[in-house]
């Protein structure tokens, strides 16, 4: 690890923050004021943003990104933003900047379709998990458009299945009362360039919001080029007690995956591609309705209903046998109608949340072996039906209990959840073989309390249930007899696809808040998630195949604290640290690509992969002047088992430390930014597995890992007319 480097750093940082302080306090002439932060208000304990609550009404740990932190990140994917957030992890298993696996509580948030979810993300009240395997294309989230991102860690009845580690509200923007032209570009290392247009504002009732944007790069490995096209438009109407928005995006990407490196390759070119080819390439259109209608006494009526149509093409090359190419067509649609009641009961405050939602999925999936020609290797189809129903009442049970400023918020939710496979298989070799039905259903509670000593101390308590139904592409290959082809993808004929169980989680959390000054806040989370019947997935490397299997009982346990402060409104600060700590609790037996034709024996105790114990964050923004911001941002993360390594019999990859500096500056309607990543131009890898070296007699197994990119720079500019 380049410790120098990072001493120098480390010193002219402090020296730059030193000399300019003095010189802010030079030219102030005067005490400043101290100005607070900012109340934070959440919409996501509801299913359909209707009645906010604060965080003092909340029982879990929430965080919340706004639209200015998003810009001033500069990061390029949803998950760059997020891993500002305490205990967020990110994994790159693709080899690209716009697919990386997001984890934290020891679940994960993928695009690949070999990786079990434990996450659920929505954006604008639709979920965006694909009906394939519950992952998650964050190539298709339109992040330039986003408002603001809240994090709830936890189950939480009212989001329903597959929340396993918690859920992810996104909601996008919409016009204003000014209206605005906005021209922006940028460009950088590895060839980036992306240029954006929005045009937003509102002429009486109807507001309106339209944003189109195109970006290009090289990559910094060998033929790793991605291109992203997206335009997205919202339409608002306000009049009276109604709110209503109807939104459209539409995403045509084509993303090249460099994938991961043998250890004998990474050692001499760190930018190789090992299977030059493999790409993703999706279409998306999505439309979605949002209305809110008061209807007096305290009560409103939210109503979403959404269509989403997703065309997505998967290449994978592969130097061992033939090379896939998959084909997914997915057409989705549904709604979601909840009832809120904001009202007081014997004087008190209480809010009432009822919903009932449904979809439906028609999935197709075509997978194709390719040699010199193209073979159909199977086809099957899945229609989905989801119904879930809702509810949850959020009480103050007292004031003045013990203190003269406390009070006490009981918090209670129920959820009930049915989920339908039939499944089709019309495969060119015994067709009908996998064609049958599943189904899954879960009744799942919460309750919380939230004890607030006063408005700048409150501690809560909450027990949750978590469930999650194994998806389509999991029960067709849950057969290791008859298991997928393709790493990444695919379906199998396979008779047994009912043989899955659902994924069940207990989860046990108590949190303390603080605000000890205007100043400064800060929380603290302790966490126990049990889960029963995880589902894992089981890859042969040398075959190029992956099956799914139960693995009994697993833990996820931890401690997440934060620190978040905003002195004398130029100088802001943050510090974050979590303990994540997930394990298997039974023995078990798992097929490995480490030892192909043969098992491991995973011992109760032993620690889930990718899941690093230890992980701090901390970032400095200093306001130089009123038009110029310099930031400083640290990340570490801490040691990690390869995928493949359950047993935990293998060295790790190494923990690594990460530097990145930026600065911005507004002047009258035009602004700018320069962004240095990686500045300490750290080598260090954040993915490893097991497989196959193809390029070697004897195809031993080697550790395969994805190296991180070096320091690199981007710079940007906007103009608003």
């Amino acid at each position: 690890m380049p410790w120098h480097r990072l001493r120098a750093a480390a010193v002219f940082a402090i020296w730059l923050v030193l000399s300019s302080t003095e010189a802010h306090a030079q030219g102030a002439g005067a005490e400043l004021e101290i100005v607070p932060l900012p109340e934070i208000l959440v919409t996501a304990p509801a299913r359909l943003p209707e009645v906010p609550l604060s965080l003092a009404e909340v029982p879990a740990s929430v965080q919340i990104i706004t639209a200015d932190e998003i810009k001033r990140s500069g990061a390029l994917s949803l998950q760059g933003v997020m891993q500002q957030l305490p205990g967020v992890h990110l994994n790159d298993q693709q080899g690209n900047a716009y697919q990386l696996d997001l984890s934290f509580r020891g679940f994960s948030s993928t695009s690949v379709t070999g990786v079990p979810q434990g996450i659920s993300v929505f954006v604008d009240g639709v979920r965006v998990n694909e009906p394939a395997v519950e992952e998650i294309n964050f190539d298709l989230i339109p992040l330039d458009d986003v408002e603001r991102i809240e994090l709830i860690r936890g189950p939480t009845a009212v989001f329903g299945r597959n929340a396993l580690a918690g859920s992810l509200n996104i909601i996008t923007k919409r016009g204003t009362a000014e209206q605005e032209m906005v021209v922006e570009g940028s460009g950088g290392s590895f060839g980036r360039a992306k240029g954006r247009g929005v045009m937003s504002g509102s002429g009486g009732p109807i507001d309106y919001y339209f944003s189109g944007s195109y970006s290009h790069e090289d990559g910094w490995r060998d033929q790793s080029v991605s291109r992203l096209s997206q335009f997205f438009g919202k339409l608002g109407y306000r009049e009276g007690g109604t709110d209503a928005t109807l939104s459209y995006q539409y995403h045509n990407n084509r993303i090249e995956q460099a994938g991961s490196l043998p250890l004998s390759r990474l050692q001499v070119d760190r930018q190789e591609n090992f299977t030059v080819g493999d790409f993703f390439r999706p279409e998306l259109h999505q439309v979605a309705l949002n209305v809110n209608q008061t209807i007096g006494a305290g009560f409103s009526i939210a109503l979403n209903g959404f269509v989403r149509s997703l065309e997505a093409e998967q290449f994978n090359v592969s130097l061992i046998s033939e090379s896939t190419r998959l084909f997914n067509d997915t057409l989705s649609g549904g709604g979601t109608l909840q009832l809120a009641h904001e009202g007081r009961f014997w004087g008190r405050k209480n809010v009432l949340t009822l919903g009932a939602e449904y979809a439906r999925h028609d999935v197709d999936i075509r997978v194709f072996e390719e040699a010199n020609v193209r073979t159909l290797r199977s086809a099957l189809s899945d229609t989905q039906d989801t119904v879930g129903a809702y509810f949850q009442d959020t009480a103050e049970l007292g004031r003045g209990l013990l203190l003269s400023g406390d009070n006490l918020f009981l918090t209670g939710a129920l959820r009930a959840d049915y989920i339908r496979h039939s499944v089709t298989d019309s495969s060119p070799e015994e067709p009908g073989k996998a064609s049958g039905r599943a189904s899954y259903s879960r009744v799942t509670p919460r309750v919380g309390l939230n004890y607030n000593l006063s408005d700048h101390y409150g501690i809560y308590f909450s027990y949750s249930q978590g469930f999650r139904a194994p998806a389509f592409l999991e029960l067709t290959c849950a057969n290791p007899d008859s298991p997928c082809i393709g790493l990444q993808a695919g379906v199998a004929p396979d008779t047994g696809f009912f043989k899955l169980s659902p994924v069940r989680a207990n989860n046990y959390e108590v949190g303390f808040r603080a605000r000890p000054t205007p100043w400064l806040e800060g929380s603290l989370a302790l966490y126990r998630t049990d889960i029963r019947d995880d589902i894992f997935s089981v890859s042969d490397p040398t075959a190029l195949t992956v099956f799914f299997q139960n693995v009994g009982n697993t833990r996820r346990e931890g401690i997440e604290v934060g620190l978040h402060g905003l002195y004398h409104e130029w100088l802001e600060g943050y510090v974050n640290y979590a303990y994540t700590r997930a394990t298997f609790r039974d023995d078990v037996e798992l097929a490995s690509p480490r030892t192909p034709g043969s098992t491991q024996q995973v011992q109760d105790g032993n620690s889930l992969p990718l899941t690093p114990n230890h992980r701090v964050n901390a970032g400095l923004r200093y306001h130089l002047y009123k038009w110029l911001t310099i930031s400083l941002n640290l990340t570490y993360v801490g040691d990690q088992f390869f995928r493949g390594d359950e047993a935990n019999t293998q060295p790790k990859l190494d923990d690594y430390i990460v530097l990145n500096a930026g600065l911005d500056l507004h002047w009258r309607r035009f602004a700018g930014f320069v962004k240095i990543n990686n500045l300490n131009n750290n080598k260090y890898e954040t993915f490893g597995t097991f497989a196959p070296n193809a390029k070697l007699p004897g195809l031993p197994i080697e550790p395969f890992l994805t190296p991180a990119p070096p320091i690199n720079v981007l710079v940007g500019a906007s103009y608003r007319f």
